[in-house]
This record gives structure tokens, sequence and C-alpha cells, in this order.
């Protein structure tokens, strides 16, 4: 009994640590943008709340300008690396898991090799290539910086989807005539999507917290969030306020495509053949 008493405790320890880990920074981050007014002597929680951070960058051109830039950005960044990682994710899974070649299976380890790679080199590697081809500071070099990096997580997010499939399901289908994009888009789409969204999301929320790339091959014309956040606590002049109440319009929309994708794909199994 006592025994089972602290092993409860130390999980119970282990649960609220992880839990302080995660949800501290957010406190402070939501505390430090809707606080207008701090106790003198009490310097970990404001004296009054309001949103005059809020009102204050909406009134500024160029932080909507950013949060313009960001959004579309990301919905760019994720379409496309999902259009990109799916046929590569049913190569990848679907083919690998019955053997068809080497060759693919040395591309897939090879597949996450640029997450590796610290974002600031793989930047300034990608300045001189960009400034021959006159990528730089366009929206065009911008989105194809992120999928970079959105490509990797987005494709392992899918792959496991996809070798989750039963093979049966593809070859009676090819026995009835089905053809390899029907049997994408019929078969293998209705059973992988969770898959699908969360690599959408992932790419997504890359692109969107991006801070690097943007700075390196897109700034001065191509303005972000993350840019913005950087020049409120940059060089000489720092306001942690407006930087915080900025940093949520990244936040908030992750934590909500996240959520939504939990409570669509929760449940949602593929049943083997013959269940």
């Amino acid at each position: 009994m006592r025994r089972h008493r602290a092993q409860r405790w130390a999980n119970h320890a282990v649960l609220g640590l992880v839990a302080l880990l995660i949800l501290l920074p957010v406190f402070v981050v939501f505390e430090y943008a809707f606080a207008t007014k701090w106790f003198p002597a009490h310097w970990w929680f404001p004296q009054e709340f309001g949103m005059r951070w809020f009102e204050r960058l909406l009134g500024l051109g160029n932080i909507v300008n950013a949060m313009i830039n960001s959004y579309m950005i990301a919905a760019i960044v994720a379409v496309t690396t999902l259009l990109v990682t799916f046929p590569a994710a049913y190569v990848f899974g679907a083919r690998t898991r019955r053997g068809d070649s080497r060759l693919i299976r040395l591309v897939e380890g090879f597949s996450s090799v640029p997450l590796a790679f610290p974002t600031i080199a793989v930047g300034i590697g990608l300045l001189p290539v960009y400034a021959k081809l006159g990528l730089l500071s366009s929206l065009p070099g911008v989105v194809a910086a992120h999928m970079i990096m959105a490509v990797p997580y987005a494709l392992r997010a899918m792959v496991g989807s996809f070798i989750m499939v039963p093979p049966e399901y593809e070859e009676a289908a090819r026995n009835l005539g089905a053809g390899r994009f029907y049997v994408l888009r019929r078969i293998y789409l209705p059973l992988v999507w969770p898959g699908v969204m969360a690599g959408g999301i992932f790419a997504f929320s890359w692109s969107l917290n991006e801070f690097v790339l943007v700075l390196l091959l897109g700034y001065p014309n191509i303005e972000t969030i993350p840019v913005q956040i950087y020049q409120f606590v940059g060089g000489y002049y720092l306001h942690p306020q407006q930087a915080a109440a900025l940093g949520l319009f990244l936040l908030v929309p992750t934590l909500a495509l996240m959520f939504l994708v939990e409570r669509t794909v929760r449940g949602s199994t593929v049943v083997p053949a013959g269940a």
C-alpha cells in the first residue's frame, strides 16, 4: 500500500513538472500581453489588465501587413508541402512496406537531413543561391525556404499513416482495374487523412513561427510576425508587453488548429483487412 502511494506521488510529481514546463511560458506570454499596470513590489502578477497593447499594435500598418504575410505564407507552405509529401509518403510508406526498392529506403533515411542543420546555417547557405536566382526578398523564395524544413516534419507525420493501411486494400482495388491516382484518392486519402491533417499543421506552424529564414532571405520586402517581434526586443529597444501581445497572434492560431486536429482525429484508426 505504501509503495503504491509512493508511486502515485511520483507519477503526480512528474506530471506536475511537465505541466509546469509547458504551461508556465504560455501563462507568462498571456500575462504580459494583457497587463497594463504592475504592482510596484509584486513583479510576478499585474495590477491591471486591458487591451491597450493590442489596440496599439492593430493601429500600426506594418504590423497588420506582417500578420497578413505570416498567415498567407503559412497557408501556401502548408498546401504546397502537402502536395509534395502526400505522394512521397505513399512511396515511403506503402511501397517500402512491401520492400519494393532499397533506393526508397535510402531516400527516406536522408529526408530528415535538413532538420539536423541549424536554420541560420541553411539560410546563410541559401543567400548566394537566392542572389543568383533573383529570389531574395520575394514571396516564392520565402515559401521555398520554409518548405525545406516543413517537408521533413510533414513527411514524418504522414508516412506512419500510410504504413498502417493494409496492402490488401490497394491490391483489391488494382485487381478491379483502379489506377494509382484513383487508389490514392479513393482508398488511401480517406484512411490517412489524420496524418495528412497533422502534416499540414506541422508545416503551417513551422512556417508561421519561422524567423531566421525570413530575416535572411525575405527582409525588408517581406515582414512577418516573428520579424516584428524581434524589432520589439532587439537592439536598444525593449518592449516585452507589445512583443507578448504580438506573439499571441502566433500562439493562438497554432493552439486552435492543434485542438481541432485532436478533436477530429481522435478515435480515427485504420481497420485491418479481414476484421
